[in-house]
C-alpha cells in the first residue's frame, strides 16, 4: 500500500481574543487563502482559511494590526482538497437607530476598552456614520460658527454651555 508522502503544510492561527476582525489580514493575502464570509440571517462574521491555496509568504501576519495571527508550519497529510476552516467568528453588529451591519462586536468591544482606559469619553462606535453624524455629542458639542477665516467658514469646540 502506498502512503500519501507527508509534507510540511502550513495553518493560520489566531488569537481570538485579541483578534477584532478587521479584515486586514484578507486584503493583503495575495492567494485568497483568507477570506471574509458574511450571513445576513444570522448576522454571523466568519474569517476562513483555505490550505490549499496558501504560499505561506507572512502577508497576513505582518498586516494584523492586532498580532494576534499567526503563521504555523505544522507536519500534515494533503490538506488542498479541505473545506476552507473558519479561525474567527464573532456576531456581526449593527447601528441601533437604522439596522444596517456594521462590523463585529469584538472590534466595537476592543475600542470601548481602549477608550475607558484612557479615561476619555467612548465614541459612538455602534453607530453607522450616518446616524452618528445626527447624534448629539453629550454636553460639549461641536456648534458651527460662521466665522470668516480667508474665505472659509471655520469650526470653533464649544461647551454647550
Amino acid at each position: 500500500m502506498m502512503w500519501p508522502e507527508p509534507k510540511v503544510d502550513h495553518s493560520v492561527k489566531v488569537d481570538g481574543s485579541r483578534c477584532t476582525g478587521c479584515g486586514l489580514c484578507t486584503i493583503d493575502c495575495p492567494t485568497e487563502a483568507l477570506t471574509i464570509c458574511h450571513d445576513g440571517k444570522e448576522d454571523s462574521y466568519q474569517l476562513t482559511f483555505r490550505h490549499g491555496v496558501c504560499m505561506a509568504c507572512g502577508a497576513c501576519e505582518k498586516s494584523c494590526p492586532e498580532h494576534c495571527l499567526h503563521l504555523e508550519r505544522i507536519l500534515e497529510m494533503d490538506r488542498g482538497a479541505e473545506a476552507p476552516a473558519v479561525i474567527f467568528q464573532d456576531r456581526v453588529s449593527r447601528c441601533p437607530q437604522c439596522g444596517i451591519p456594521l462590523f463585529p462586536q469584538a472590534m466595537i468591544d476592543r475600542l470601548r476598552a481602549r477608550f475607558s482606559a484612557t479615561g476619555e469619553t467612548p465614541w459612538r462606535f455602534d453607530l453607522c456614520p450616518s446616524c452618528r453624524m445626527k447624534a448629539p455629542f453629550g454636553r460639549e458639542s461641536l456648534a458651527r460658527k460662521d466665522v470668516n477665516v480667508q474665505g472659509n467658514k471655520s469650526w470653533e469646540h464649544s461647551s454647550g454651555q
